[in-house]
Parts: C-alpha cells; structure tokens; sequence
C-alpha cells in the first residue's frame, strides 16, 4: 500500500469537509479560545506533525500574546490505525507556571493528547488545556478526556488534509478528505 501512487488517495477519497467548513470551525475555536484566555499570555504547543496547519490557521486568529513551541510524538507513524506512544521530541520551552494550550489535529480515543497533557502537567505548567481540529465519533472506548475547544466532530473514517495524512501524503490540503479502499 505504501507504494502506491499518492494521487490514488485522492482519486480513491471523498470530501468530509469543505475548505470554507474548516475555516469556519477554525475561527470558532479561536472565538472561544479568545474569550477563555482574554488576555493573558499562552504558550501555544504544537502537536507535530499532524497539527501544523491547524494550528497556524488558529494562531493567526487568537489576540492574546503567544508564544509557540511543538512536542512530536506519535502513535501512526505513517499508517492507518494507532499503536504505542512514541515521542519524538520534547518542546525546547520551559513549561513551568506557563497557561499552555496544545493542539492537536485529531481526537480518535485521546491516548496521545492524555499522555501530552500528563507531560505539561508533570512539567509544572499552571495550566493545560487542548484545541483539537476534528474530533472523530465512534463507539470505541476513549480516555474520557474530552478537549477543550472542539473544531468539528467527522463520523469515524480514515482521514487526511488540513494537517492529517494519507500514509505521509496530503497533509497541505485545505479540506478533510476520508480514504475509501485503494
């Protein structure tokens, strides 16, 4: 499957959200991001590499001061379901007495953002909240830990763009596409 032509992921994929339903999710998390934090200072932390597009399209919308670091870690290493946390790289700011908000791209059942949490926390951060782009639906056990800012709920598919990929492909699409058969 890996090596495949990426173009059969798009021609094998149907649009789950348009560019302009993103966007608008976008700027409601950043609505309410806004009105949580007002005006105090955040260190915004980027969950690489699936979140960079998010949060960058977030970032432009917040009015507080910021500052922006990223931690890499990762369960999918490229495929298509979840195994062990693995991470990559720890964020280069001290956390300590920091309000950090780390985003995310993606809430399936929440093991990673839980095990991050647990690390800002442990990290003494003053306090740890989430965004995430998509959370998907699924009856499937999760951590219970719901994020704090939610962009938009999808029905449970594979799915790639705005940040998420398809086996390392298509992350820089403005739309979120679900992977049928290839």
């Amino acid at each position: 499957m890996k090596q495949q032509d990426p173009r059969d992921y798009l021609e094998h994929s149907r649009v789950l959200a348009s560019r302009d339903e993103v966007q608008a999710a976008v700027a409601r998390m950043a609505s309410d991001i806004n009105a949580c934090y007002e005006d105090r200072s955040i260190l915004l932390l980027i969950v690489m590499t699936g979140a960079l597009m998010p949060a960058a399209w977030l970032a432009a919308r917040l009015t507080m001061p910021l500052r922006m670091d990223f931690i890499h870690a990762t369960r999918y290493d490229g495929a298509t379901a979840g195994g062990e946390l693995t991470f990559r790289v720890p964020p280069r700011l001290d956390l300590e007495g920091q309000e950090v908000l780390i985003v995310e791209d993606i809430y399936d059942v929440g093991l990673t953002l839980q095990s991050i949490v647990r690390y800002c926390e442990e990290a003494g951060a003053n306090s740890v909240r989430s965004a995430v782009l998509v959370r998907k639906i699924h009856d499937r056990e999760t951590t219970g830990e719901q994020p704090d800012f939610i962009g938009m709920d999808i029905d449970d598919h594979y799915i790639f763009g705005c940040g998420m990929d398809a086996y390392e492909h298509w992350r820089h699409l403005d739309e979120i596409r679900a992977l049928e058969k290839v």
